[in-house]
């Protein structure tokens, strides 16, 4: 054999084999490739197909709770117009019933301290004899004694009332059930310092109830203190002469001017005040008032305003230019069912009005579209401490259970009137 030949033979091997083993890698490779292909589409086609299964299956929970939502909001209309019917016929409402009706209006007003949890309208009675929960003492300054009061605060919440004790220049909570009051802001004599004051007129308690706003009407203030610390005062409006206090359910504050004819809302910062009710100058008009005094502001932000000057109430509801009047009186005070200088406005659940009325010595309803208030408690004539009477009745609340509770200033006490559920 040559040694050529033997070469040859050798390099045609290696020529032979190299392409050979490089098809074959290429081989294993490519099929490596392809199978981690297959992988990678079969998890991008399982991430898809999970996707569209939570996608189907989130929409498929919204539209139940849609579908749930619908058919309470049905149930609860039904219910209510069920009560309403029943009322109206002059059948009593059964203990299910009425108990459905407190669960409604809890649900729907659980953030809103204005309207009570039971529903009020036009057939809901009180029981005529009340009972003294603050003052009934006499005139005086101790702690069992109110002195001209003016107005109050019935915070649930904190199982009290607030009291403006006007002539003892002092606010003071009662806790219900309590022979004594406690001094919450003032006390300290007739004055201009920032911790006296000079009649309060009015309170509410801020949106957290963690302050108490005051309008301290001959200083022409509007101050907040701290319940948590009495030194902890602060002037929110200057130059004002408020009368009436209210909030609404976002927090914003509302003042009746009593000179500037005018009611403002005030947002947190209280640096300018919206005008909302009035303003159009002293008058009679549908945009003006005239010595407007305590107001009340429901759930929609309309504001009522006891324009006592024109003895009427007015209805303001929100961006409107003027008002809508609510209660006319009379002139001259021949009609005793006819409104005569009113002081004090609340609202129920369907639109009507209670009115406490200087002149009257009681408290009067006025339904939507009423000529003449129909009274629902206190006497014809001048009351003294008697537990069905009233002594010129000025600021009014309902709390949650549908007690009416009225600040009676002449017999400066507080009388509360419990609900007639027979």
């Amino acid at each position: 054999m040559k040694m050529d030949d033997t070469v040859d033979v050798d390099e045609s091997i290696v020529v032979n084999l190299n392409p050979t083993r490089m098809q074959a890698l290429f081989e294993h490779f490519r099929k490596r490739k392809l199978i981690w292909i297959i992988v990678l589409i079969i998890l991008i086609v399982a991430i898809i197909v999970n996707l569209i299964v939570i996608i189907k299956m989130n929409k498929g929970k919204g539209e139940k709770t849609s579908t749930t939502q619908i058919t309470t909001v049905e149930i609860k209309t039904a219910t209510v117009a069920h009560i309403t019917t029943e009322q109206t016929a002059g059948k009593p409402a059964q203990i299910t019933t009425t108990e459905k009706a407190t669960q409604i209006t809890t649900e729907t007003t659980a953030t809103e301290e204005f309207i009570p949890s039971i529903i009020i309208n036009e057939e809901t009675k009180w029981k005529q004899s009340a009972t003294t929960v603050a003052g009934g003492n006499g005139r005086g300054n101790a702690l069992n004694q109110l002195k001209q009061p003016q107005s109050i605060y019935v915070d649930e919440d904190s199982e009290s009332v607030y009291i403006a004790d006007s002539e003892n220049y002092r606010i003071v909570r009662w806790k219900f059930g309590a022979k004594n009051g406690t001094i919450v802001a003032g006390g300290k004599g007739r004055g201009e310092e920032i911790d006296q004051m000079q009649q309060p007129f009015d309170i509410v308690l801020d949106k957290e109830k963690t302050s108490l706003i005051i309008c301290d009407r001959y200083n022409r203030r509007v101050i907040r203190q701290s319940l948590q610390n009495s030194q902890d005062i602060q002037i929110l409006i200057s130059d004002i002469s408020c009368w009436g206090l209210a909030m609404n359910n976002n927090g914003e504050l509302y003042t009746s001017e009593y000179r500037e004819h005018q009611v403002r809302r005030w947002q947190k910062g209280y640096k300018e005040g919206t005008r909302v009710a009035g303003g159009h100058g002293q008058g009679n008009l549908l945009n003006q008032l005239n010595g407007p005094m305590y107001i009340f502001v429901d759930k929609d932000h309309s504001v009522y305003v006891a324009d006592s000057g024109n003895n009427r109430v007015m209805k303001w509801m929100k961006h409107a230019n003027e008002g809508t009047l609510v209660a006319q009186g009379e002139a001259s005070g021949g009609n005793l069912n006819s409104l005569m200088e009113p002081i004090g406005v609340i609202a129920d659940h369907v639109g009507n009005i209670y009115v406490s009325n200087d002149h009257a010595f009681q408290i009067k309803r006025w339904s939507p579209g009423a000529k003449e208030g129909v009274p629902v408690v206190g006497e014809k004539q001048l009351g003294s401490d008697g537990p069905t009477e009233l002594s010129h009745p000025y600021d009014l609340s309902f709390d949650r259970q549908g007690n009416l509770y009225v600040l009676s200033y002449g017999t400066n006490r507080l009388q509360k009137f419990v609900i007639d559920r027979d």
